[in-house]
């Protein structure tokens, strides 16, 4: 600063001399020379302007997050890091040197990504640059918090996922299923003694997948499959590679397989996979393609350049129409696999099951459970046997007892609430007759599925009275089966008709509806009308199609209208047991029936 000092006082006092002296170089001498006395902070460079375009800023992004897994991966390998600064440049091709002490490229917004996302935006001249520190470290934690740096986490558990390697689960614990478990033999074999195909010019599945109606043990199975393969199993939901921000659920895949080769074999379990897989859209919606790119990373994981041999994917879902087909192409997906509800055979031993530990009163016949839970899931006999035995202890009762399943039953199938609706003598009158003008159209069918029971129950929100058919395990139905059924849908309101002419209620409102529905499919979709086929959304043959189904359910209802004049005493006796025992079963309607109506059977 002296000499500084008289530098000044000797440009003062020459005048002349310190005009035509240059200002700026003397305050350039003075830098230099307070450089050496006096080191002050780093100027910083101005802000960086990122490109107000999107596309040209996701670009940018992904140019410094491949820069930053460069670093990350070379340090991993424990590669020289001196070169460091000088090879991470920034995005004016400036070096370490020329950019702040921060550490980070450009001196402006520190974008941290990691498995929730962007989860801050830190300015980089508050902390020193460190490529594996850029978590947030608030709990003390050294673990990194982003997915670049995975390889570094060798042998230790995922952020997002774990792994399963003692499960107890085996075929003995799923009930039935026998030809599903004859189809898996092989995955077992193929995944338990994995090297021995190996050798062989056979490719390995790598996946399969189980489709379905919910609540019938898709994830039990996939389970029972690695207890079966004894190998490590990741249960993971389509739901968790679904975030807002761009790249995180690409991210997740990555993070999800990279785990899963330390351990392979080993099978990746993705319940819902619809929610991962579904369709690419193509709509150029950030959403859309967020949800494409990880659907992308999916299909390069399980069937791309890199080795995912011994990686088996289940996948597990309700709606497979809605899967991508490059899905579900072989070589990603080798298999589909599908599990409807359960057979009588398949009932019997999910019963037995979950049947063990409660007891129950001796006359309790497990075949009347299984008749009366065809149609049911797993998971809703399950719940059946449960409820039951809960009721059972609600009225300080140890057992459970037929009457029980049958509340339970009746509380599943229209719901329940805690007062019963208040039906005058005359309702309650119209609501028997009702429902068996249902029961015995349906009793003298000849095509229809067996009825099974008719319940009145007042404490029902949906419908205080129902008859119930058994639910047919054929997939296909004849012409007969299906007009029979419109017959059935009408005889509630027919019975009304016949005994109290214009005085009817408003109870067959649901039937009206889904026999609208049935004769609408029979002539449009089943072929079942005067014309094979009906173009599709025509105009022109709107009228026509009108006309078809309104003559359908004429034809329906003039036949059930007989059958309920011709039975009009069987009718009132049945209805009049009824409100007396509130369920009748179609035993003691067969037994009345063929005692005293057995012409009835003679006519039809």
């Amino acid at each position: 600063m002296k000499l500084f000092l008289v530098l000044w006082v000797s440009c003062l006092s020459l005048g002349h001399s310190f005009r035509s002296f240059p200002a700026r170089k003397l305050l350039h001498t003075y830098a230099k020379v307070s450089a050496y006395a006096d080191p002050g902070p780093e100027p910083l460079p101005p802000p960086q302007k990122y490109p107000i375009s999107q596309n040209h800023y996701e670009q940018y992004l992904k140019r410094l997050n491949s820069r930053n897994e460069t670093i990350r991966d070379e340090a991993i390998l424990n590669q020289e890091s001196n070169g460091f600064s000088n090879n991470f440049n920034d995005t004016n091709g400036n070096n370490e040197n020329q950019r702040p002490r921060g550490g980070f490229p450009g001196g402006g917004l520190q974008i941290i990504i990691g498995p929730q996302g962007i989860r801050g935006l830190q300015n980089p001249g508050d902390m020193d640059f460190n490529p594996f520190m850029q978590g947030n470290q608030q709990d003390g934690d050294d673990d990194p918090d982003t997915f670049a740096n995975f390889k570094r986490r060798q042998g230790k558990k995922s952020d997002n996922f774990e792994v399963i390697t003692d499960f107890p689960v085996s075929f003995k614990d799923v009930g039935g299923y026998d030809l599903v478990k004859q189809e898996l033999d092989q995955c077992i074999d193929i995944l338990s003694n994995y090297e021995k195909y190996t050798q062989y010019n056979v490719r390995i599945p790598k996946g399969l997948i189980f489709e379905g109606p919910p609540g019938n043990g898709k994830t039990l199975l996939a389970k029972a499959l690695a207890g079966e393969a004894k190998i490590p199993f990741i249960s993971v939901s389509g739901a968790q590679f679904q975030e807002k921000y761009v790249g995180v659920g690409a991210a997740r895949i990555r993070e999800l397989f990279q785990l899963a080769s330390q351990y392979k074999p080993i099978i990746v379990f993705i319940d819902e996979i619809d929610a991962l897989g579904r369709t690419r859209s193509g709509d150029g919606e950030s959403s859309s393609s967020e949800r494409d790119n990880t659907l992308n990373e999916l299909l390069v994981a399980m069937d791309g350049f890199k080795n995912s041999s011994g990686i088996f994917i289940i996948g597990a879902t309700n709606r497979a129409d809605l899967l991508d087909p490059a899905l579900l192409r072989p070589g990603r997906v080798d298999k589909r696999v599908f599990i409807g509800n359960p057979d009588a055979k398949t009932r019997e031993e999910i019963i037995r099951i979950h049947i063990k530990g409660k007891p129950y009163q001796a006359c309790l016949s497990i075949a009347d459970i299984v008749e009366m839970t065809n149609g049911l899931s797993g998971a809703q006999i399950e719940n059946l046997l449960n409820e039951a035995m809960l009721n059972a202890l609600r009225h300080n009762r140890e057992i459970f007892t037929n009457e029980d399943v049958d509340f339970i039953m009746n509380k599943m199938m229209v719901g329940w609430q805690p007062n019963e609706h208040k039906f005058t003598s005359d309702i309650i009158d119209h609501i028997a007759i009702h429902e068996l003008g249902h029961a015995v159209v349906g009793l003298l069918s000849k095509h229809h599925s067996k009825m099974t029971k008719v319940i009145i129950n007042l404490q029902a929100p949906k419908s205080p009275a129902y008859t119930v058919f058994e639910a047919s395990d054929s997939p296909l139905y004849t012409r007969e089966s299906l007009f029979e059924h419109l017959m059935i849908l009408l005889g509630g309101r027919i019975a009304e008709e016949v005994f109290y002419n214009a005085s009817v209620t408003t109870g067959a409102i649901n039937d009206f509806e889904e026999a609208l529905k049935l004769a609408e499919k029979m002539v449009i979709y089943y072929g079942m009308g005067s014309n094979i086929i009906y173009p599709k959304n025509s105009e022109k043959y709107n009228a026509i199609i009108d006309d078809e189904v309104v003559n359908l359910i004429k034809q329906a209802y003039s036949a059930s209208e007989h059958i309920i004049r011709e039975a009009k005493s069987f009718v009132f006796e049945g209805a009049e047991l009824l409100k007396k025992e509130n369920v009748i079963q179609a035993d003691a309607l067969n037994e009345i029936l063929h005692s005293k109506y057995k012409h009835l059977l003679m006519k039809n």
